[in-house]
């Protein structure tokens, strides 16, 4: 039976400028984003509401992932949202946080 090196044997035929500049892609740091006070103000609503509602929402991250479900805690000192999604439980840093939306829309009525 053979033994399959993985990626053992890949690394071999890449040249060294291209390690290299793998390498520095990981190193790479992603400058923070900076929003408006009124941006914060609104995120901070709809995260308040949502946990204080229990209130399905979904939540959209700069690094292009989505999640959806209901806010269990926030955790003040690493700015940390936990998360119960329909299959997992999941810890959402504030700072990668793009955007935040009710999934439940309510209506006043007259």
């Amino acid at each position: 039976m053979l033994h399959d090196r993985g990626n053992k044997k890949w690394s071999a035929m890449m040249l060294s400028e291209h390690v290299e500049m793998l390498r520095d892609l990981e190193k790479e740091e992603v400058q923070p984003i900076t929003r408006a006070e009124w941006e914060l103000e609104d995120l901070q609503q709809i995260v308040h509401y949502a946990l204080h509602t229990k209130a399905i929402i979904r939540l959209i991250l700069w690094e292009e992932n989505e999640i959806v479900g209901v806010i269990i805690s926030y955790n003040q000192v690493k700015c940390e949202l936990l998360m119960a999604t329909a299959t997992t439980t999941k810890c959402v840093a504030i700072s990668s946080i793009s955007t935040v939306q009710l999934m439940e829309e309510y209506h006043d009525s007259l």
